[in-house]
């Protein structure tokens, strides 16, 4: 029986357009705010690793949310775990918004991502529940952009909202497309998970056993990690360079983080046509081997003197792209390794990639500098470790054309 044959067509198109309006949010909530970071520090009186922590707890709730929704949402469908933990996160934001104690931002912070992860997990799922063949590739794709949008968009946004309404404005926003999303749960969105192919919570939990000892998908996931890093140390660290160190407004950051999301989707673009010529492992040992080298050069210009904005955001930004270039075929691979659960392979590799890089960025965290060499010194070890896994474990696995 082929996916999606349960519903009628008019349902499925419901449920795609809802999926459209889903999939960005968490995205979004964790990007939006990020133009903020500075103003909060000075809001609360805290330094900057403090600050930097109600992004840490996020990303960590986040994935550790996404390992548990997989099985969730494979149990007890797609819908209502969606509705209900979008109502948590609408809660959540509310009560960030109203400003309390640094500590209950960050706790209220990593409700958001725990709960999100789960509304995240299950629109995902949706486009594999609805659609096979070449209409799952094209609705695949529109997934992909969609999810795109989230940390291309929000952070020009996020730096609008600030100038005009202060750090608690984006939470307000996240609030509002919560309420949005609750009401396309009840209204728009049908259940899509055929009740037929429903198993046991502690199943997918099991699956996770075959897949973390699985000798393929968990370097890939591991190396994703390292790839995802360098995204996710940009944005714990650089809102404090260009704002504080270099003294660039908000809007000025957030405008330089939409460029940065810009280019590593074009980077997802390129490889998708430039594997069909050229080998995936040489694209990988290019680009990361790029990546490393500009990185380790900016390090020792770093620390010789030379910082400045274009120091930062040029190289930072030929990095988002060459990076980009591996992404795409390191996921595929992943969840090709369990084709029979999709879902399960995909919460699993997501959740682990978002800890492990939120780990590497915390630590580039606590090497509080007034330049930018703690953030291209993360560039180099991670970049040296995509190497060393792609390149070393990994070669025959992506030793192929697309």
């Amino acid at each position: 029986m082929a996916h999606g044959s349960h519903l009628p067509g008019r349902q499925r198109s419901r449920a795609f357009f809802a999926m459209l309006i889903i999939v960005p949010l968490g995205g979004a909530a964790t990007d939006i705010y990020v133009p903020s970071l500075p103003a909060m520090a000075e809001h609360f009186h805290a330094d900057r690793f403090a600050i930097q922590s109600t992004l840490l707890f996020y990303l960590a709730a986040y994935g550790v949310g996404q390992v548990i929704a997989g099985p969730l949402t494979d149990s007890f469908g797609r819908r209502r775990p969606i509705l209900l933990s979008t109502i948590v996160f609408v809660l959540a934001s509310i009560g960030i918004a109203l400003a309390p104690p640094l500590w209950m931002v960050i706790a209220l912070r990593g409700v958001q991502g725990l709960f999100v992860a789960c509304s995240a997990v299950g629109a995902r799922a949706i486009v594999a529940d609805c659609y096979d063949g070449a209409e799952q590739a094209r609705a695949s794709n529109w997934t992909t952009f969609a999810w795109a949008m989230g940390p291309i968009l929000s952070p020009a946004l996020g730096g609008y909202l600030q100038v005009w309404f202060g750090w608690t404005a984006s939470f307000w926003f996240l609030a509002g497309w919560g309420v949005i999303i609750v009401l396309i749960a009840l209204t728009v969105l049908p259940e899509t998970r055929d009740q037929k192919l429903a198993g046991r919570f502690g199943d997918g939990f099991r699956l996770y056993g075959k897949m973390a000892t699985d000798r393929v998908y968990l370097p890939t996931a591991l190396g994703m990690a390292f790839v995802i890093s360098v995204t996710y140390g940009f944005e714990f660290l650089a809102p404090f360079y260009v704002q504080t160190d270099l003294n660039r407004g908000p809007v000025f950051y957030g405008h330089v983080q939409q460029v940065l999301g810009c280019l590593w989707l074009t980077g997802n673009i390129v490889n998708r046509y430039l594997s069909v010529y050229v080998k995936v492992v040489r694209i990988i040992t290019a680009a990361a081997g790029i990546s490393f080298a500009i990185s380790a050069l900016m390090l020792a210009l770093d620390l010789s003197g030379i910082f400045n904005i274009v120091a930062l955001v040029v190289p930072a930004g030929i990095i988002y792209f060459l990076m980009a270039m591996i992404w795409p075929n390191a996921y595929s691979k992943c969840l090709a390794r369990f084709p029979e659960a999709g879902g399960s392979a995909n919460a699993l590799v997501c959740g682990l990639f978002i800890v492990v890089s939120a780990v590497f960025a915390a630590l580039a965290s606590l090497l509080e500098a007034a330049t930018a060499w703690p953030m291209w010194l993360l560039f180099v070890c991670v970049t040296a470790a995509t190497l060393v896994f792609f390149v070393g474990f990994l070669r025959k696995e992506f030793d192929y054309r697309a």
